[in-house]
């Protein structure tokens, strides 16, 4: 059985991830192409410890949080209902984050090549055949969080701008994977064509 292909939604917050998440799930759907919608932090316990320090509801080391992330991605691959699992399976898999994120957004207290030696077990075991970056304008995490009482830790404006440049560096880094950079400064027709035509030829290769 030919495995599935593994395509990552990567971006900073508000960037529409989710959205077109579901958007090529139900394209893919459609076309016969069996599918499974993943998510970092993930739903594991690892990941539901994640969440209580991004909520702030308790505090760690940025260190400790990096780390945390590498665990439960760990988790998201090895368990049994995992990615790899459905991968083996024949199922394509969508993930809403992976490795990209912990580059871009855990290096406050270190640099990018001690979070990548941290996640070296992930990128060895399983690169994404397509990373998608929605590249946002930044404004949409201000007015998407404007009247939410309780922000995670990172869904500050400061933040994300160096969030994105993180990015872009992180890509620079790594010139070998598979990334479309797509801007979603334009109507959302538009923007998921362009993420079709980037996974389409994924499937015709």
């Amino acid at each position: 059985m030919e495995k599935g292909k593994f395509i990552v939604f990567e971006g900073t917050d508000g960037s529409g991830k989710s959205t077109h998440a579901r958007i090529l799930t139900e394209k893919l759907m459609g076309g016969g192409v069996d599918t499974f919608v993943t998510f970092e932090p993930t739903s594991f316990e690892t990941g539901k410890l994640i969440r209580r320090y991004l909520s702030g509801e308790i505090e760690g080391d940025e260190r400790t949080i990096a780390a945390l992330f590498m665990a439960d991605r760990i988790e998201h691959l090895f368990n049994p209902e995992g990615i790899l699992a459905y991968l083996d399976k024949g199922i394509t898999v969508i993930s809403d984050r992976y490795y990209l994120s912990s580059l871009a957004y855990n290096c406050q207290s270190e640099g990018l090549e001690w979070v990548l030696s941290i996640n070296q077990r992930a990128r060895e075991t399983l690169r994404p055949d397509l990373t998608i970056f929605l590249d946002a304008p930044l404004e949409r995490l201000e007015k998407r969080t404007a009247n939410r009482v309780a922000k995670e830790i990172y869904e500050k404006s400061d933040v994300q701008h160096i969030v994105r440049d993180r990015y872009f560096a992180a890509f620079e880094m790594l010139p070998d994977e598979n990334i479309a950079i797509i801007s979603t400064d334009r109507d959302k027709q538009l923007v998921s064509d362009d993420i079709w035509n980037n996974v389409r030829e994924l499937f015709e290769r």
